[in-house]
């Protein structure tokens, strides 16, 4: 075994592998499965089959699973698998054939018993948000969905920039410091020393 293993860092699958399976040695989750079912009833013909055929091999190829046979009359067929987390999942096999029912032993076989649920996220939490699935349109504009791009549309509203800014001031200053054209000429006049 290597060191590395004991440096794993905490991902989505050490979150939520169930009691760390995968990371050291494999442990089944599958503990019991019970399979109810009627001796006459003509619904149970396929569970009947897989009995009499293969339920021999699955015992013996699944040593870790408890297999429980339980025979009702005038009942449907029944296959009810317990986890190792506590889960339990019925599944009926009502009219089913015998591959049929061998098919839904291997899911449960290789099923971890926690309810699968879609992951769009790396991290996991135990407590999910109330608000729903973000995406990008979450908040948009409705009216976005009817517009053509590239579309040219001039801001709501612009603040200028300081550069703008100081332009203005000093364009403001220079217009107070000209004087109008009669003052020039006066001006002008007592420079040259006319009165």
């Amino acid at each position: 075994m290597s060191g590395n293993i004991l440096i794993l860092k905490n991902q989505f699958i050490n979150k939520n592998a169930p009691i760390a399976n995968g990371i050291g040695r494999f442990i089944p989750q599958l503990m019991r499965l019970t399979i109810k079912f009627c001796k006459s009833d003509g619904s149970s013909n396929g569970v009947r089959q897989f009995i009499d055929q293969d339920i021999v091999n699955f015992a013996k190829e699944n040593p870790s699973v408890v297999l429980y046979l339980k025979p009702r009359r005038h009942r449907s067929p029944v296959l009810v698998a317990e986890f190792l987390n506590g889960e339990r999942h019925c599944q009926s096999i009502n009219n089913y054939s015998c591959d049929e029912v061998s098919a839904w032993l291997d899911y449960y076989k290789n099923h971890s018993g926690r309810e699968y649920s879609d992951q769009f996220k790396y991290h996991y939490t135990d407590h999910q948000s109330v608000q729903g699935m973000w995406n990008a349109h979450s908040h948009a504009d409705p009216a976005r969905a009817s517009l053509v791009f590239p579309r040219v549309a001039s801001p709501k509203s612009v603040e200028p920039t300081a550069t703008e800014v100081l332009q203005q001031i000093f364009h403001s200053q220079q217009e107070a410091a000209s004087l109008p054209e009669a003052e020039n000429a006066a001006l002008e006049s007592r420079k040259q020393g006319e009165k």
